[in-house]
C-alpha cells in the first residue's frame, strides 16, 4: 500500500512539474501575445506645449487607432531630459512605458552623467522625427550673411555671442561642432528657454540666433530675424522665406547636426513586445493622418522614421560624436 501511495505521489509530482514546465514554455513562447491589456504610457522628458510634447501627443492619438487601450502622454521635465529617462528606467520592463528619446539622452550618456545610460538601459523602438537647425541674426544686425559672420568671428575670436538652451546639451554641441568645422570661435550664452533666447537676440544681448526650423521660420516670416545659414545638405526650397538661404554644406562647412525624436523601452523588455511597439510606431508614421499633419508643421522635410536596428546604431554614432566635441 505504501509503495502504491509513494508511486502515486511521484507520478502526481511529475505531472504537476511537467504541467508547470509546459505553462512556463507557453508563457515564454507567447510573450506579448495578450499585449497590451492596459494603457500604454509615453514619457515626454520635457514640459507640455513644446515640439517634443506635441509630437508625442499626436503619436499617442493615432496609435490608439491600432490598439484597444488608451495611450497616455505624461510629461517628466527636468535635468535637460534626464529626469524623464531616469523615471522610465525605473518602471517595469513590460512595454507599458515608452520613453521619447532625443539627442539630450545621447549627450548625457556621452558625458557619463549618472543614474541612466541610453545605450546600456534602453532598447530602440524607432526614430520618428528629424529637425533642421538654422542660424540667423536680428534684422538690425550689421551682419548681412554667413560670410560676414565668419569674417568677423575670425578677426574677433570669442566675441560673437550665440544663444541656446541647456549648457552641455544639443545647442552647445551644435555651436561647438559648427565652429570647429568653420574654423571660428563663438561664445555660447545659455538661457533657460527658447523664449528667452528669442528675446535676447531681439534685445541685442546676443548676436546670433539658432533654432529648429519650425520656430526659426516663424521668426523669419515676422521679419524679426535675417536667416544666414541652414545646417543641412541642401537648401530648403519648399519654404519661400528660406529658399535663398545657403546651406552649410554648399559653403564648405560639413556640419548638419539637427535634433531628432524617437522612442525606446527598457532594454530587458520582452523582444516580442519591442517588435510589436516598433510596428505600431511604423504604422503611425506611415498613416495618412500623420503625413498630412507633418506637412503643416514642416517636420517632413527630412524623413524621420528609422527602424529599430538602424536607430540603435544611430544612438552609438551620435554618442561618439557628442563625446568627441563636448568632452574637453
Amino acid at each position: 500500500m505504501k509503495r502504491k501511495l509513494s508511486g502515486f505521489i511521484s507520478v502526481a509530482i511529475f505531472l504537476v512539474s511537467m504541467n508547470s514546465f509546459a505553462e512556463g514554455m507557453q508563457e515564454q513562447g507567447n510573450a506579448g501575445g495578450d499585449y497590451p491589456r492596459r494603457p500604454i504610457e509615453i514619457v515626454v522628458p520635457f514640459g507640455a506645449g513644446g515640439s517634443s510634447d506635441l509630437m508625442s501627443r499626436q503619436v499617442a492619438k493615432i496609435m490608439e487607432n491600432y490598439v484597444d487601450v488608451p495611450v497616455n502622454v505624461i510629461n517628466k521635465p527636468g535635468g535637460g531630459g534626464i529626469d524623464g529617462m531616469v523615471y522610465a528606467k525605473n518602471t517595469p520592463a513590460d512595454g507599458y512605458t515608452m520613453l521619447q528619446v532625443t539627442p539630450s539622452h545621447a549627450i548625457a550618456t556621452a558625458l557619463g552623467r549618472p543614474n541612466a545610460n541610453l545605450l546600456e538601459d534602453f532598447a530602440p523602438i524607432g526614430n520618428f522625427q528629424v529637425d533642421i537647425v538654422c542660424f540667423g541674426v536680428s534684422k538690425d544686425s550689421p551682419i548681412e550673411n554667413l560670410e560676414d559672420m565668419i569674417a568677423y568671428a575670425k578677426e574677433n575670436p570669442g566675441k560673437l555671442k550665440i544663444g541656446g538652451t541647456s549648457p552641455g546639451g544639443l545647442d552647445d554641441y551644435i555651436i561647438n561642432g559648427f565652429s570647429r568645422e568653420a574654423g571660428i570661435e563663438l561664445l555660447y550664452v545659455p538661457y533657460k528657454s527658447s523664449a528667452q533666447t528669442k528675446a535676447a537676440v531681439l534685445g541685442g544681448e546676443i548676436d546670433i540666433y539658432q533654432d529648429k526650423l519650425i520656430s526659426f521660420s516663424s521668426m523669419v516670416k515676422s521679419g524679426d530675424i535675417r536667416p544666414i545659414v541652414v545646417l543641412h545638405t541642401s537648401r530648403i526650397e519648399g519654404l519661400p522665406d528660406l529658399a535663398d538661404v545657403p546651406c552649410s554644406v554648399e559653403k564648405g562647412i560639413f556640419f548638419t547636426q539637427g535634433s531628432w525624436r524617437g522612442y525606446a523601452v527598457r532594454k530587458d523588455t520582452p523582444v516580442e513586445i519591442q517588435d510589436l511597439l516598433a510596428e505600431l510606431v511604423r504604422k503611425v508614421y506611415a498613416s495618412e493622418e500623420y503625413q498630412t499633419a507633418s506637412k503643416k508643421t514642416m517636420s517632413n522635410i527630412i524623413p524621420g522614421y528609422i527602424g529599430q536596428e538602424e536607430y540603435g546604431r544611430m544612438w552609438e554614432t551620435e554618442t561618439t560624436r557628442f563625446r568627441d566635441v563636448l568632452v574637453r
